[in-house]
């Protein structure tokens, strides 16, 4: 146990990293988890993504968890587990989209939207974006970033205003093309 206690520590000290926002976020790639934190050089359009436009299909952070299962209903299958650093987390799985929550420390089972995606194009986001649009359209819509790639993959991440919490709205490319949108904000 306290072994585990002191990789995770290092971890945090080392990578800026919770182990929440990196071990515990299934589904969710360490590339887009760094692509939220750091800040990237944007044109004055991209300089940030309102939160109100940071959705997709109607989810955006910090919604609750009744509010996600209203418009998405019933999901196909929900996995809870305990970090060590945030406590409760939530994942809900749908056909084609995932959701994960984050339990309320003055709240208990109270859980709100820390992150979501999909690859497919049945969700768009408010700017009409979805999984199968060229990037020259994601950058219309939202601005040019510097891309990462990784791979065969660009990423194209877009800051989020949400309180000075690191969050972004994330696209990645393969082939020119959306292959799957992701918004994430590091939890603390």
């Amino acid at each position: 146990m306290i072994k585990h206690l002191m990789i995770a520590l290092s971890i945090t000290a080392l990578t800026g990293l919770s182990p929440a926002t990196g071990a515990n976020q299934t589904n969710l790639s360490s590339e887009k988890l760094s692509l939220a934190q750091s800040r990237t050089k944007q044109t004055p359009k991209a300089s940030l993504v309102s939160h109100t436009k940071a959705r997709l299909g109607g989810i955006s952070l910090s919604m609750t968890e009744a509010q996600v299962r209203r418009i998405l209903g019933r999901p196909k299958s929900v996995r809870n587990e305990n970090s060590p650093a945030v406590g409760k987390l939530r994942f809900l799985q749908y056909q084609d989209i995932s959701v994960g929550l984050v339990e309320d420390v003055n709240k208990p089972n109270s859980f709100s939207v820390y992150r979501f995606s999909t690859k497919s194009r049945r969700y768009s986001t408010p700017d009409g974006i979805r999984v199968g649009d060229n990037r020259a359209k994601v950058i219309k819509a939202y601005g040019q970033v510097s891309p990462r790639s990784r791979d065969r993959k660009t990423y194209l991440s877009y800051q989020i205003d949400l309180q000075d919490i690191p969050a972004a709205l994330i696209f990645e490319i393969e082939a020119g093309r959306v292959t799957e949108i992701s918004c994430i904000e590091q939890l603390t």
